[in-house]
């Protein structure tokens, strides 16, 4: 499973025995939707991807460079196929090997060289660029998203993005309670009389345990990087191109997630500012291109209609 919301690798302690791996005693805090665990970490050597279409036809794998690590976790999400078998998880700390082309149109992922994919695919496919950050150490990717159809007209006026991390391990997108307000949305002072009836979802994190949040219709969107009237000294964000096409409307998600809280604070002190989490509801609508690099700062990169 390919999960851009997890900070490192995973397998099974089935897929442990079967490689013969010799377990360590070095223990670290995996990251997903369900928050922090502390797991065994064991060396994953000599890890390929195979099976697929690369430039040099005689090529039957492509070899990972350097020496990867794996948490050792018996993940529910093993069980969500009945037809496949999941054995394991690649995270960022894989998936930052390179520019990674989530084409979900045509049912494809690509790997491109990194720093290569905008010339080579984005660019020519005329994509639009999202600005982007890293997010502290987790190697999780991070925008600035909005509400395209605010509620009011002081948040169509000026909007204050909140952070969206891309996460196509989620199969939904979700926003906890700090960032409701800044989204138009209803707070949790409301959570009876504008929740009541709302469907609900079931989010399952790494470790099993489910957590019921309400959900709202809501059509998503992004701003650019910070600017600077230079006549009025007024701050704002860059508005999207004239040829992006807002994302479709979807039940999105209401409620404080672990992930918020671990992912974002210091590790003494738990984040409660605003955040949202960008699922496959949203992601897979569109070609989704995310670009590695040596700084913080990256380029993300989505099909504009």
């Amino acid at each position: 499973m390919v999960d851009t919301g997890l900070t490192t690798e995973m397998i099974t302690p089935h897929l442990e025995h079967i490689l013969g791996i010799q377990e360590t005693e070095m223990k670290i805090s995996g990251l997903g939707a369900g928050g922090a665990s502390l797991r065994t970490l064991v060396p994953l050597k000599g890890v390929s991807l195979c099976c697929g279409t690369f430039a040099d036809k005689n090529q039957q794998e492509l070899k990972l460079p350097g020496d990867l690590a794996a948490v050792v976790v018996d993940f529910p999400q093993k069980h969500m196929d009945p037809a496949h078998d999941v054995e394991g998880m690649l995270g960022m700390e894989a998936l930052s090997l390179f520019d990674v082309d989530l084409d979900f149109p045509a049912g494809r992922i690509r790997f491109w060289k990194p720093g290569t994919a905008a010339k080579n695919a984005a660019q020519k496919a005329g994509m639009v660029e999202i600005p982007a950050v890293v997010i502290n150490e987790s190697g999780l990717y991070g925008i600035r998203v909005v509400n395209a159809v605010p509620s009011s007209p002081s948040l169509q006026q000026g909007q204050q993005p909140v952070l969206g991390l891309i996460d196509c391990g989620s199969a939904f997108s979700a926003v906890n309670w700090a960032a409701a307000g800044y989204l138009g949305l209803p707070t949790k002072s409301d959570w009876k009389k504008q929740y009541a009836n709302a469907p609900a979802v079931s989010a399952l994190g790494i470790d099993g345990r489910p957590i019921m949040l309400p959900t709202r219709k809501t059509q998503l969107s992004f701003v650019g990087d910070a600017r600077e009237d230079p006549s009025t000294g007024v701050l704002s964000f860059e508005a999207p191109p004239s040829n992006w096409k807002q994302w479709d409307p979807v039940q999105l998600a209401v409620g404080d997630l672990p992930v918020f809280r671990d992912l974002l604070g210091d590790g003494k002190t738990p984040f409660l500012g605003p955040a949202s989490l960008i699922g496959l509801d949203i992601l897979s609508q569109r070609r989704v291109i995310l670009e590695t690099g040596g700084t913080r700062q990256r380029r993300l990169w989505v099909s504009s209609t």
